[in-house]
């Protein structure tokens, strides 16, 4: 098993996790000063980020902003010596951000001979109305469950093993036993366990007293 840094694993999950992860979905790009029927749908990728989510004074020059996102964090590690065998707990957390339904999101039939089924689909923004709801859940769970099956498929990735003698858990962020409640944003968390090689060797001295 090969041996990579703490470093490396970190920054190398959440490289794996913006190629395999982030593209496979779009995301209502936040705007808190027109969050009603005056915001016009703007879809983007989520980023990845390392650790924690940046302020937006902080992120880097081609993210839009920090939310839509997931950040990669380190929860606890063990180093097995006598097997050479590193541990670390990790975990994704999620963000997303969707007071409602604005007016261009929904998609609406149109008969068109041409189209597979007969119908194509279009958004008409002019006739529809900005609706407020608590359906931006829907969202993170979307998002969520795409990061569970690119998980749960994969096998080696950025130099570690999915570790899949330990379950794979994930929900809401909660205190005392509450969900949090910051509308419109919705967040949530999935966690995990990968197993690589320990990159520093035993002296000799060490590996004579484990043997």
């Amino acid at each position: 098993m090969a041996a990579v840094t703490t470093k490396d694993i970190i920054e190398g999950v959440t490289s794996w996790v913006a190629e395999n992860i982030c593209t496979k979905i779009q995301l209502k790009l936040p705007d808190d000063s027109a969050n009603d029927g005056r915001y016009r749908v703007q879809m983007v990728a989520p980023a990845a980020f390392p650790l924690f989510v940046p302020a937006k004074d902080r992120i880097p020059p081609n993210v839009k902003a920090p939310i839509p996102s997931i950040a990669v964090q380190l929860l606890e590690g063990s180093d097995q010596l006598a097997t050479g065998e590193r541990r670390l707990k990790l975990r994704l957390c999620l963000s997303t951000w969707n007071p409602g339904t604005h007016p261009g999101e929904t998609l609406h039939p149109i008969k068109d001979v041409d189209a597979l089924g007969g119908y194509k689909y279009e958004t008409n923004p002019e006739g529809e109305t900005y609706n407020r709801n608590s359906d931006g859940w829907k969202d993170l769970y979307n998002f969520q469950d795409i990061a569970l099956r690119e998980l749960e498929s994969a096998e080696l990735f950025a130099g570690v093993r999915v570790d899949n003698m330990e379950p794979i858990t994930y929900g809401p962020f909660s205190e005392d036993g509450v969900v949090w409640d910051y509308y419109p944003y919705w967040c949530g968390w999935i966690s995990f366990s990968v197993v690589c090689g320990v990159p520093y060797k035993k002296s000799e001295t060490i590996r004579n007293l484990l043997n």
